[in-house]
């Protein structure tokens, strides 16, 4: 009877096997559409501060898109993040303290992170990410500036790709309400560049809404003839479905 039984339990198993086998490996996916309103920051290769405050940015924004994709396999994740903003406009900027400029812009900017993690900590409430991967930044920015009595046109591009290392997670806080934040560090054609982030999320249905703040800098070092560092930093709100 022992054997019977034993020989019954063993074949449930290796039948079920494949099964389980054929889920593990499956890609499961996050797509995270947002809008990032970041006042933009900056410090010219000649030492003075230019800013554009959240205002300026959503007065003067042509085009703006924005998103993430996240794919997972078991405890393996990749993501892509990115952001590209299209400003034509006339503007209105500090230029070091108490000069006042104006200056007729065209910018334009776009930014990806890519990386692959590794999810070592996993439980229906809690998430824990480590992950590594690059950075890359490109703008293109053209303006003539109006300072007191004089003019000058000025023209630049910077290109950076940096590699990073970082974590991302989220904690279940009740039923529908969860938070998520992310962190990393890195280097390379930047002398600096590092991120932090902050959101609480909103559970309807297979949705999460998600209102936040994002934080993103580069010390540019001598890879660029225009600045010296860039910043953006901001309010972030947006949607996430899982399929």
């Amino acid at each position: 009877m022992k054997k019977i039984v034993l020989t019954t339990s063993m074949a449930a198993l290796l039948s079920a096997s494949p099964a389980l086998s054929e889920e593990t490996r499956q890609w499961d996916y996050r797509a995270f559409v947002y809008l990032w309103a970041p006042a933009l920051g900056g410090t010219t290769t000649t030492g003075q501060d230019v800013e554009l405050s959240f205002s300026d940015v959503l007065d003067n924004l042509e085009f703006g898109l924005m998103g993430a994709l996240e794919a997972n396999k078991g405890p393996v994740s990749l993501l892509g993040d990115f952001q590209y903003l299209d400003l034509k406009s006339g503007q209105n900027a500090a230029v070091g303290p108490g000069i006042p400029a104006t200056a007729d812009a065209d910018v334009s900017g776009f930014v990806f992170t890519g990386s692959i993690g590794y999810d070592f900590h996993h439980r229906p409430d809690s998430r824990l990410v480590a992950y590594g991967g690059f950075r890359y930044l490109g703008m293109d920015a053209a303006a003539n500036l109006s300072v007191g009595g004089g003019s000058q046109r000025v023209s630049g591009q910077i290109t950076n790709f940096d590699a990073i290392v970082g974590f991302r997670g989220s904690q279940r806080l009740s039923e529908k309400w969860a938070l998520s934040y992310i962190a990393d560090i890195g280097a390379g054609g930047s002398d600096l560049t590092w991120q932090v982030g902050a959101s609480l999320e909103y559970r309807i249905n297979n949705w999460d809404l998600s209102f936040g703040y994002r934080h993103m800098e580069w010390d540019l070092g001598n890879s660029s003839n225009v600045l010296s560092d860039l910043s953006f930093s901001g309010p972030i709100i947006g949607a996430k479905i899982s399929f």
